[in-house]
């Protein structure tokens, strides 16, 4: 609030002044009082009201300017409350009671919600958990009888597993550190472990593998490293050319990081898509034509990289391929994000 402000918003007051002043140099002049002493009474008068203006533009210029001060500091607004000191004007002291009744209403709806939004998530991941057993039972008694049909459906309930798996992660990329322990790590053996999982997949679909430079030592959760690359090789492997399709990791040590490239041969992405290909749900041009495509493969790896602190950067030319990049941190001093 400036000086214009605060004098347009006491703009009746000042009128009123104005006419008080007015009226007590008629009523002074009708009692025969001199001009000088009717002068000096309205001067005193003016100077008390002055101060008195100037009292009450400060008070209230200072609490406007520390709560906006606050308020372009915080990155949650709804603590605004909590920084700022109940004022000593009649105004102000509304605003500040209104203020703090409005925010502990909405904290007590926020921490509702949250309540109700973990007792769902507890939900799910206990019922990903316990349908993952008789999908693991099917697994077995498909394997022990093997032939064509069998060989089909073990694809389709690999494909299931591979969904049961994006949900829980999904599931639990709202509280990662509750499920989170940072362990020093063998990038080479994550990876190995991780091709390991997608065997069948990667034999089924005659996709080659090459390995280059892996030998780094990162520091992360093997878990949900693990399910990162998970995702990337699966969508390296649903947008794989017919002919030759090829998957290369290899590491490399910069100042602060080690990178971890995946790179396919695959069709690519366009390059208005490319920007929005880790946004929530987001198909694009090549969901529309690979109908399986859900858009939630790479939200998830960029959303959980973030959260972990790890960076993750895609490149990609339409035709030619994608490489994705992971860049994991040198050192055990990794944050987690909310």
């Amino acid at each position: 609030m400036n000086l214009k402000e605060y004098l347009w918003n006491q703009k009746i007051a000042l009128l009123l002044e104005l006419v008080l002043i007015l009226i007590l140099s008629l009523i002074l002049s009708g009692f025969g009082i001199n001009g000088f002493a009717t002068a000096y009474v309205i001067s005193i008068q003016m100077i008390f009201q002055i101060l008195f203006f100037i009292y009450d533009y400060c008070r209230k210029r200072e609490f406007c300017k520390q709560l906006k001060i606050n308020q372009e500091l915080l990155e949650q607004k709804n603590m605004i409350s909590e920084l700022i000191e109940e004022p000593d004007f009649l105004e102000g002291k509304l605003f500040y009671d209104c203020l703090m009744e409005c925010n502990k209403s909405m904290n007590d709806e926020i921490l509702k919600y949250k309540n109700q939004s973990s007792a769902y998530r507890d939900y799910v991941e206990m019922w990903i958990h316990e349908i993952k057993t008789p999908v693991a039972a099917e697994k077995l008694i498909l394997e022990n009888h093997p032939g064509e049909i069998t060989k089909a459906l073990e694809e389709e309930i690999a494909l299931v597993d591979y969904y049961l798996d994006q949900a829980l992660y999904y599931a639990r990329s709202t509280s990662v550190e509750k499920d989170y322990m940072v362990k020093k790590l063998d990038l080479k053996r994550i990876v190995d472990q991780v091709i390991r999982t997608n065997a069948k997949m990667l034999i089924r679909e005659k996709v080659k593998i090459q390995k280059e430079e892996l030998s780094f030592w990162i520091f992360s959760d093997e878990k949900w490293i693990e399910f990162i690359i998970n995702q990337v090789i699966n969508n390296a492997v649903k947008y794989r050319k017919d002919q030759h399709p090829e998957i290369r990791f290899s590491g490399r040590e910069e100042k602060e990081i080690i990178v971890l490239e995946i790179s396919d041969n695959g069709i690519g992405i366009s390059k208005k898509d490319l920007p929005m290909v880790m946004k929530k749900g987001y198909t694009g041009t090549t969901g529309r034509i690979y109908k399986k495509s859900t858009g939630m493969g790479l939200y998830l790896c960029y959303n959980l990289c973030e959260k972990l602190g790890i960076q993750f950067g895609i490149e990609s030319e339409e035709g030619i391929g994608t490489t994705v990049k992971i860049g994991f941190p040198r050192n055990s001093m990794t944050f987690l994000r909310e």
